[in-house]
């Protein structure tokens, strides 16, 4: 399920993207509170969200006075966040390829979109780069203890779980695993 190839989710493209950010946008609200409880106080922080899809998140971000820049691989995504969060600064990119400076950020997050990266350990990489020492990074997928009748056919495997946590504790201080009613969530500490 990691470093599978891109699919519709993942890089949003025409009609059928822009029919999938609209599922997107009425599906994930709820997961999106679960994170953000999970972040804890974002407010004045420097916060990249990476793969904001349709910008949920990023707008729950910006009204929460955090300091938001996203990036995303799909330009249709990119129209509808920035409709959704204009006060975030979003623009194309990847988890691989952020455009972000070393140490910029207090916060990396990244909501539903983990097991979509093309190379699981660039990806790994880049953000720990462009994470502050001191601070955190934050991932989230589908599942939880309670997950949704869509998400029961999107759960990682054991054998993912295992290998994120692996590759999340090689790189920084402190990784470990919870879960939300409906996220499996990752968390490290650089």
């Amino acid at each position: 399920m990691l470093d599978r190839p891109l699919n519709q989710f993942a890089l949003p493209r025409g009609w059928a993207g822009r029919l999938a950010g609209w599922v997107m946008a009425r599906t994930n609200g709820t997961e999106v509170a679960e994170v953000l409880g999970v972040l804890g106080p974002v407010r004045g922080r420097a916060v990249l969200e990476v793969g904001f899809g349709p910008g949920l998140l990023s707008k729950a971000l910006t009204r929460a006075d955090a300091v938001v820049t996203g990036v995303d691989p799909s330009e249709v995504m990119l129209r509808q966040a920035r409709r959704r969060a204009p006060a975030a600064r979003l623009r194309l990119g990847s988890a691989a390829e952020t455009g972000g400076a070393d140490g910029e950020f207090d916060l990396v997050v990244s909501m539903n979109n983990l097991p979509m990266w093309p190379d699981l350990d660039a990806a790994l990489d880049e953000l720990h780069r462009v994470t502050r020492p001191g601070g955190r990074l934050v991932l989230a997928w589908h599942g939880g203890t309670e997950p949704t009748a869509m998400a029961r056919g999107m759960l990682l495997p054991d054998t993912a779980i295992e290998r994120v946590l692996t590759e999340l504790r090689a790189r920084f201080a402190r990784a470990e695993l919870a879960k939300t009613a409906h996220c499996t969530i990752f968390t490290a500490d650089r």
